[in-house]
């Protein structure tokens, strides 16, 4: 029981500033207020996961997140145990952004956008 209040605090707590306006990295545009995702003007479903990574990336376009910074920001994680979860989300924001919405750091981590 513990645990899970554990994990629900830590759910509300990486949720996205409703206060802040929407980011733009591109054409993505995404509002976290809504929780809504855009892009070229397109409206993209997530999953809330989904979303939340995608904010994380989007916060700071361009600069690489390790696989063990997303598991602590994203889904609160302390252990870099469970890093093929972050893959998998990963894979799931390509197919709905495109597969260029993400770019792969070999062995370092993600990030949105193009190389800087």
């Amino acid at each position: 029981l513990v645990a899970r209040v554990k994990a629900l605090l830590r759910r509300v707590e990486r949720r996205p500033s409703p206060s802040s306006g929407p980011l733009r990295v591109g054409d993505l545009e995404i509002d976290a207020a809504r929780r809504q995702v855009r892009r070229a003007g397109r409206p993209v479903e997530l999953t809330r996961t989904e979303f939340d990574l995608l904010h994380t990336l989007a916060s700071r376009p361009g600069v690489v997140h390790s696989r063990e910074r997303l598991l602590a920001d994203v889904w609160g994680w302390r252990d870099s145990s469970g890093t093929r979860t972050v893959d998998s989300h990963v894979r799931g924001l390509r197919r709905k952004l495109g597969a260029d919405a993400v770019r792969t750091v070999q062995g370092v981590g993600y990030a949105l956008g193009t190389e800087q």
